[in-house]
């Protein structure tokens, strides 16, 4: 368990921007879908798009469905916002449900 982790945060610093981009985007995108009417803040955002990023390449990597998607290298990066946008939005969900507007 440990080393992957270890394997995500290093995917993280491969491409650090265009992680981070991805994130911030299905972090809002995972929120806006969970509640459309939050005043949530850029930060908060991000929080949750870098936390749905980890969790999703976590259960790629758990799952062994990594190999499945570094066979079609060329939209990896499709993949890992779709990946992203999914862990994003259970975060939201959760943090919703927990905390309603």
């Amino acid at each position: 368990m440990q080393g992957m982790a270890y394997e995500v945060i290093g995917y993280f610093k491969e491409r650090p921007v265009i992680m981070l981009v991805i994130s911030f985007v299905a972090g809002f995108a995972g929120n806006k879908t969970v509640a459309y009417d939050t005043g949530r803040n850029v930060l908060f955002h991000l929080i949750v798009g870098l936390a749905g990023f980890f969790l999703s390449q976590f259960v790629l990597r758990f799952f062994g469905l990594l190999q499945l998607i570094e066979a079609i290298s060329e939209f990896r990066l499709l993949f890992d916002f779709v990946a992203a946008y999914l862990g994003s939005f259970l975060l939201a969900a959760i943090i919703h449900f927990l905390k309603p507007l």
